[in-house]
């Protein structure tokens, strides 16, 4: 969601960091493997990899760098929604997501809004596919 405004200069980091991200509780499931191939179609990549390049904290750098606060919001967006993706959100995970958060110097209260809207989209979409299945 929104991948399509990151600059070419992102879209790479902000793929190792879906990569970062997916590793964190040991479970780089399939469920994340499709998501990070759907934001890799849109942003216009057409190798998907699911091996990082840069490490984790190198990644940070460089988008805090490199990333507008609109910028920054939007890699937390796709982020938290890839951790949410299999309806699990363990300590893990959460840890990841509050030292991103820090690292991209993003505020304590951007941080909870962006775990709230993803937690609204995923329940929308729930409704959504209950409401097509009956």
């Amino acid at each position: 969601m929104y991948l399509n405004r990151l600059t070419d200069d992102q879209r790479q980091p902000f793929l190792d960091l879906c990569i970062h991200a997916a590793m964190t509780n040991e479970d780089f499931d399939r469920t994340e493997k499709e998501l990070i191939k759907q934001y890799c179609g849109e942003m216009g990549i057409a190798e998907v990899r699911y091996t990082p390049e840069k490490p984790f904290d190198e990644v940070c750098v460089k988008l805090a760098e490199i990333c507008s606060a609109a910028d920054t919001k939007i890699i937390m967006l796709n982020i938290a929604g890839l951790m949410l993706s299999d309806n699990i959100y363990d300590e893990s995970e959460r840890l990841f997501m509050r030292t991103l958060a820090k690292k991209l110097k993003l505020s304590r209260d951007d941080y909870e809004e962006t775990i709230d809207f993803v937690k609204q989209l995923t329940a929308i979409h729930a409704n959504i596919e209950r409401f097509l299945k009956r």
